[in-house]
């Protein structure tokens, strides 16, 4: 058995593989299906400066995440999650990660990490984060080396120029 940061994981099992870009979010790598990461918060406010780059290319995210927070359906709580199809091979995924105040729910972050992840192995994508978010969010780093990568799926992080 082989120990990750407290994990223990099978020998056999092949982690994912992690790459740092100085790119844009907006132009991702890899091949194949893209899942682009976003954190979304309980009031419905979509004036992060990851949303000020998504409309650059894709400002349906940001009217799809208004749209849900709009609707507030019975599955709109912390740990939800929100997927838009941005292009045939790249999908935005909001995480609903945030309360009211803008503070972090690691939980519900934890919980949405681990829907993704699901995505990302039944879907055979990789998960995109631009480094805006993990400087929002320093634990984000370590809960998707947790909750994604160790679990076979490649993650890239873009450094926005």
């Amino acid at each position: 058995m082989i120990t990750t940061k407290g994990n223990v994981v099978n020998k056999f099992m092949k982690l994912g593989n992690v790459k740092t870009i100085s790119d844009s979010i907006l132009t991702p790598h890899y091949a194949d299906l893209k899942l682009i990461l976003n954190v979304a918060n309980m009031a419905g406010k979509v004036d992060d400066p990851i949303y000020a780059i998504f409309n650059k290319k894709w400002p349906r995210i940001k009217a799809e995440v208004r749209g849900w927070w709009a609707m507030k359906t019975g599955a709109y709580k912390t740990g939800a999650i929100h997927t838009v199809c941005v292009q045939s091979d790249t999908w935005c995924i909001s995480m609903l990660a945030r309360d009211k105040d803008m503070n972090v729910d690691l939980v519900g972050l934890e919980k949405c990490l681990k829907e993704v992840c699901k995505t990302a192995i039944y879907e055979r994508a990789s998960v995109h984060i631009s480094t805006i978010l993990t400087e929002e969010i320093p634990e984000l780093t370590d809960l998707v080396n947790q909750e994604i990568v160790s679990k076979g799926v490649s993650v890239a992080y873009y450094e926005e120029p």
